[in-house]
């Protein structure tokens, strides 16, 4: 499966909705896709939207903490939405849960 990247923004926030695999193969245009989201605006808090993704490899996991830090750099507060196991569980057997900020629900 491919990988759909979309975005919706209030002032202060951009919400980042992936739908499909973020993997090896999909990681770079996931990436460029947050990014050209995250700087339409001046926001201060990103939520990426992951209760879609249908797979979640290493890749995958490489570029949520470059965005990550990417938002950090740029004083942005990053919340993952994500309530599935295909996201959670790549991200707890890595220990990544501490780095991210992961909510039930969008604001």
């Amino acid at each position: 499966m491919g990988l759909t990247v979309e975005w919706a923004h209030t002032p202060e926030s951009v919400v980042v909705t992936a739908d499909g695999d973020v993997d090896a193969s999909t990681a770079t245009r996931f990436k460029e896709a947050v990014a050209q989201a995250r700087e339409s605006g001046d926001y201060t808090d990103v939520y990426l939207d992951l209760n879609r993704v249908t797979f979640l490899d290493s890749a995958g996991l490489a570029a949520l903490v470059e965005v990550a830090s990417q938002c950090h750099n740029a004083d942005q507060k990053l919340r993952l939405v994500c309530t599935t196991r295909t996201v959670l569980n790549p991200i707890k057997l890595t220990g990544l849960e501490q780095v991210f900020t992961i909510v039930d629900s969008l604001p």
